[in-house]
């Protein structure tokens, strides 16, 4: 009798470990650049500072951005910020990113003033897959 309580006591604890500890949901490395395939690219450096370049024909425009990157909430965020000229000038691009692996993410931003034009959730429809550029 004193086995069957010592094994359900051990089984009770086992299961009140799986309910209440989550397991931390990996924070992948961002800096590096990162390519759309569709004449998109960032590129981020440490210290929240980066790039972004949009590819019309052969030329490519040039933004030097900010950015601010979060893997510790439930979702991912990352804030693009900065933008010197053209109609974004003065704004935020407001994200939110989803990891496929650590060299493979989604993201899916709107310009604001706030952090209220955030996505509440991601669009797969809306979202941007960026790709991890090598060398």
């Amino acid at each position: 009798m004193q086995q069957f309580f010592t094994r359900l006591a051990l089984f009770a604890g086992f299961a009140t470990l799986f309910v209440f500890c989550k397991p931390e949901k990996p924070c992948h490395e961002l800096t590096g650049r990162w390519t759309n395939h569709e004449g998109q690219t960032l590129s981020f450096q440490p210290g929240g500072k980066g790039l972004m370049l949009i590819k019309f024909g052969s030329q490519f425009d040039t933004f030097p951005i900010s950015y601010h990157y979060d893997c510790t909430q439930e979702l991912t965020t990352l804030d693009l910020t900065d933008f010197k000229n053209g109609s974004q000038g003065g704004k935020t691009l407001f994200g939110l990113i989803e990891w496929s692996n650590d060299s493979v993410f989604r993201y899916d931003a709107e310009f604001g003033s706030s952090p209220d034009a955030r996505p509440k959730t991601l669009n797969m429809e809306h979202a941007d897959r960026y790709f991890r550029e090598k060398g």
